[in-house]
């Protein structure tokens, strides 16, 4: 009886000796697997979602400064303005001017809109491209083509304007 006691603690001491060799290098790996992916979170993913967090917060505020001088004008999202120029397609490309090109486009509420983006190589800054909305908002007159809004998401300098057929000036000064 002594002896099978004895045989079973040895089959039990083995029994957690094999368990321990197989789990104690499985619990490792996960270790080691758990530090790579804080190490990744945090040198790899956060500066990205700080990048991300920085721009939005400079888009607001540049909205709120925006709206704070011309406060009947719209902010657009720039997913809005895509998805009312068809991405920016040539088709909707109405012409080119200095501050860029000028795109129709059509809003879910079917007003159609001008848009007009700032090229990239445009040397027109934050500062006159505030100046350029504030002093159009200010400006609105009925023989002037008013401006609806403006967007300042993803680095770009987007306003947008009601549009107007090609008709000549003089049907909309005087009805001809």
């Amino acid at each position: 009886m002594v002896a099978a006691a004895q045989e079973d603690v040895k089959d039990h001491q083995n029994k957690r000796r094999l368990m321990l060799i197989i789990l104690l290098p499985i619990a490792l790996v996960l270790f080691v697997l758990g530090l790579i992916m804080c190490y990744l979170q945090r040198t790899v993913l956060k500066p990205k979602e700080k990048e991300s967090l920085s721009q939005l917060r400079g888009d607001i505020e540049v909205a709120e400064n925006f709206s704070s001088n011309a406060p009947n004008l719209l902010v657009f999202s720039f997913a809005d303005i895509v998805a009312a120029t068809n991405d920016f397609s040539n088709e909707n490309k109405l012409g080119e001017g200095g501050f860029g090109p000028v795109y129709k486009g059509k809003l879910p509420n079917d007003q159609e809109i001008a848009v007009k983006r700032l090229s990239k190589t445009s040397k027109q800054g934050s500062k006159e491209f505030k100046n350029e909305v504030t002093l159009t908002a200010k400006l609105q007159h009925v023989n002037l083509v008013r401006l609806l809004g403006f967007c300042t998401q993803r680095e770009e300098k987007i306003l947008i304007y009601e549009y107007m057929p090609n008709k000549s000036l003089d049907f909309y000064l005087f009805g001809m």
